[in-house]
């Protein structure tokens, strides 16, 4: 893989000459005196999907909520497109979160809203869009893009595990993100409708063209989405490559991730 310093175009598997829309350079971060994340360096590149695949509670979820400016990095470098995420204010982390989609492992809908007023929220608080025909139409997008248009009127009590993800997804797509974090997207998910979401991920990808981090200890789900795999482990990314080649790899330690596919 080759690559160069931030918005130089490099080359890397099949991705030619793709802009670099995440970089992470020497990523630290502790929690009550014990290190969690240790030294991380990662770039990730325009229309990719990354899968960052690992055992619970190694540190996944903390990368990618630091990202977005949920949590602060003790040191280190992290940059989306290419604004230094540490040094952005209120008004501009705001901003930051309206092209970057997260999609929380629990979903994160509001209980007390309908499908549809879940799915309105984003719009009236993020783009200001006050016009109810506009309003309408995007959420009719989105719930079709992800196969939902008659569940517009559901409480999400009324929806299947399978079904508040794509809701979950659809509200954020409703925004237009170019970058879209999927934390552990088919957690708590039989294994048919598992692989529906992953399959949805690819969907989505090729369809507006996103950069995706899909955080993930789910096989199946790293094989159909990503087009490059990382594997954390003990606060540093151990090995990286396409989803093949870290499974066929010669080293034990890597291939011992891989025995049930």
């Amino acid at each position: 893989m080759k690559e160069q310093t931030e918005n130089i175009e490099i080359v890397t598997n099949t991705f030619e000459k793709k802009k670099v829309v995440i970089q992470i350079e020497h990523l630290k971060k502790s929690f009550n005196g014990k290190s969690i994340l240790k030294d991380i360096n990662l770039n990730v590149h325009k229309g990719e999907n990354v899968v960052i695949f690992g055992k619970s509670g190694i540190g996944k979820s903390v990368l990618i909520k630091c990202i977005v400016g949920l949590i602060y990095p003790d040191s280190g470098l992290l940059k989306v497109f290419d604004q230094d995420v540490a040094e952005m204010n209120p008004h501009e982390l705001n901003e930051l979160r309206t092209r970057v989609g997260f999609i929380f492992q629990g979903n994160a809908l509001y209980d007390s809203m309908t499908v549809r007023e879940n799915l309105e929220f984003p719009l009236r608080r993020n783009k200001t869009i006050q016009d109810p025909a506009v309003i309408e139409k995007l959420i009719f997008e989105s719930l079709e893009n992800v196969g939902l248009v008659d569940a517009i009127d559901k409480m999400p009590s009324e929806l299947s595990g399978g079904m508040k993800k794509r809701i979950g997804v659809a509200r954020t797509l409703i925004l237009k993100p170019e970058i879209i974090l999927y934390d552990e997207p088919t957690t708590g998910l039989d294994t048919l409708t598992s692989r529906e979401i992953s399959s949805l991920i690819v969907e989505i990808q090729q369809k507006y063209k996103t950069s995706s981090i899909i955080i993930s200890h789910d096989l199946n789900c790293a094989k159909i989405t990503s087009n490059r795999m990382l594997i954390l482990h003990d606060g540093v990314i151990r090995a990286e490559g396409t989803f093949d080649e870290l499974r066929n790899s010669n080293d034990e330690w890597i291939s011992s991730y891989f025995k049930i596919d």
